[in-house]
């Protein structure tokens, strides 16, 4: 009976540090954003505050036209890249932007909070891809 007493409390601890660990952090894996059947374009929405970012991943090819629409850039800025044109990136926080895809692959999406803000804030951005 303390045998089986023991194994219980060493599986509730291990089941505790666990799920405290993966309330805890560690980076988050982009959401990969999927386009309704026969349409060009999605809304990507959430809830940001302080330093924190949503990151989105989608795939386009060469030659096509992303356009982001951020009606609220007063508030949240977003960055696109992917991992050859990463490091010529910065945040934008402006209304639209226009991108001409240089090459097929799998590009991010960061949407982070303009300001440093403590009160969350919901944003609402406009991807399209033609």
């Amino acid at each position: 009976m303390k045998r089986v007493s023991f194994l219980l409390a060493i599986t509730f601890f291990a089941f505790a540090a666990v799920s405290t660990f993966a309330q805890g952090g560690g980076k988050a894996e982009p959401g990969r954003v999927k386009f309704a059947k026969g349409k060009t374009s999605t809304v990507l929405t959430g809830t940001l505050s302080g330093d924190q970012e949503q990151e989105f991943v989608f795939g386009a090819r060469k030659g096509q036209t992303i356009y982001i629409t951020n009606p609220d850039s007063v508030r949240f800025a977003y960055r696109l890249f992917n991992d050859e044109e990463s490091s010529e990136s910065t945040d934008l926080a402006e209304p639209t932007m226009v991108f001409l895809v240089p090459e097929t692959g799998d590009y991010m999406l960061f949407v982070r909070r303009a300001d440093s803000a403590k009160r969350a804030a919901k944003f609402s951005i406009t991807l399209a891809i033609e």
